[in-house]
């Protein structure tokens, strides 16, 4: 087995920075909106049925795409979040976007856990970026799953995703590491890949208590 434990430079995010990644989410959702509308102006002047239906899968791939990304949005700061309800959220939209096409099934155990919101979607991001890497790298033919577990250890809160592909030896290269890495740092916690003969994963661990880090 070979494990990999990870921290990284802080990332954190202030209420001002947080507001423009809300602006720039808003302004690629009004993209999507408009690539839709694009789309379906086009399917409906079209009467090849060929390129009608071919149309019509764009849109739906366009739409489940903008739902992830709706889901990921900065929420309002200032209130707690049931962290499972969030994921429940995020996992349903990447299963209809990314998993259920390629025969994959997501499943969410989300435990008994309520997290300040900016910090609940610091966790979303992370659960993305590692669910979307595994559907990437991990499964090179159909059918496979995907576990996302969250559960309260004391003072800690973990966070697991595993799946049973096989992925690349490096797990997130590129941006998606250096984001996985950052998030975790902004959270005052560490992530760790495990490499077993059952399927690799990756455990998120952070204090429940954000006054405890740093």
């Amino acid at each position: 087995m070979k494990v990999e434990a990870i921290s990284a430079p802080d990332a954190s995010l202030g209420a001002t920075s947080l507001m423009l990644v809300g602006e720039i989410s808003h302004r690629v959702l009004n993209d999507y909106t408009d690539a839709i509308v694009t789309l379906a102006i086009a399917r409906a002047e079209t009467t090849d049925l060929t390129a009608r239906s071919a149309l019509a899968a764009a849109e739906r791939r366009l739409l489940a795409y903008a739902a992830v990304h709706r889901a990921l949005r900065p929420p309002p700061t200032g209130r707690r979040c049931d962290l499972g309800d969030y994921l429940a959220e995020v996992c349903s939209a990447l299963s209809y976007a990314s998993l259920r096409d390629r025969g994959l099934r997501l499943t969410l155990v989300p435990g008994d856990v309520s997290l300040e919101s900016d910090r609940c979607w610091r966790v979303a991001l992370i659960v993305a970026e590692l669910v979307n890497n595994a559907v990437r790298h991990a499964f090179c033919g159909g059918g496979g799953w995907v576990l996302v577990e969250v559960e309260a250890d004391g003072p800690t809160i973990c966070c697991r995703v595993s799946d049973d592909g096989r992925p690349a030896a490096d797990p997130l290269p590129g941006l998606g590491r250096q984001i996985v890495q950052s998030l975790a740092q902004a959270l005052g916690g560490t992530i760790q890949w495990r490499f077993e003969s059952g399927g690799p994963s990756a455990v998120l661990r952070i204090p429940a208590d954000p006054t405890t880090f740093g």
